[in-house]
This record gives structure tokens, sequence and C-alpha cells, in this order.
């Protein structure tokens, strides 16, 4: 699993984990996922952690401290992306590799 650092000041902690259902897409299992982000926080597969690159939004985060996992679409090639960023609007708020 990669492990989240925080990122602009803001404490981000947890680890993320990938598994792929063929044809189907994948979850990302998001573990003892913590941040002092607050609002809205928006999900990334990105290429070196850029968000002005290619990215897939994966969607709103269900929660600010816990464990869960978010679907990201069947027709995305996962060896094209190598972290996962976690946004408050334009903001980053961490980031972890994909392992």
């Amino acid at each position: 699993m990669g492990a989240f650092s925080g990122a602009n000041s803001y404490s981000t902690s947890g680890n993320v984990g990938v598994a792929i259902i063929a044809g189907v897409g994948g979850d990302l299992a998001f573990r003892n996922f913590t941040t002092d982000a607050e609002g809205a926080l928006t999900g990334y597969l990105t290429i070196g952690g850029d968000l002005s690159k290619q990215t897939v939004e994966l969607g709103p985060l269900p929660a600010t401290a816990d464990s869960f996992n978010i679907s990201f679409p069947g027709d995305t090639d996962i060896s094209l992306f190598d972290t996962v960023v976690v946004a408050a609007g334009e903001t980053s708020v961490g980031a972890a590799r994909v392992p």
C-alpha cells in the first residue's frame, strides 16, 4: 500500500491500495485515512501528483477520517497513473503513490 503524506500545510495520513477487476474497473482502498482539511474532498488518479496533467476524477471522498473504497471506471488504464491526490477544490491536501 502507498502511504499518504500531507500537502500545502495540511496534515494527511493513511494508506491506499488498488484492486483491479478485469473488464469492470477496480477499487482504490483507503485505509486509516485522515486529514485536517475541511469541506468537500475529491480524489484523483494522477501522473506524478500533477493535477494539471491527465487525471481521472474519482469523485467525492465519503469521509475525512475512515477506511473506505472508491471505484474507478472500467476503461481506466491504471498503469498510466502512479499517484492518488486528494484535493479540496483546486488545492491538494495529500497524495500517495499507487502501488
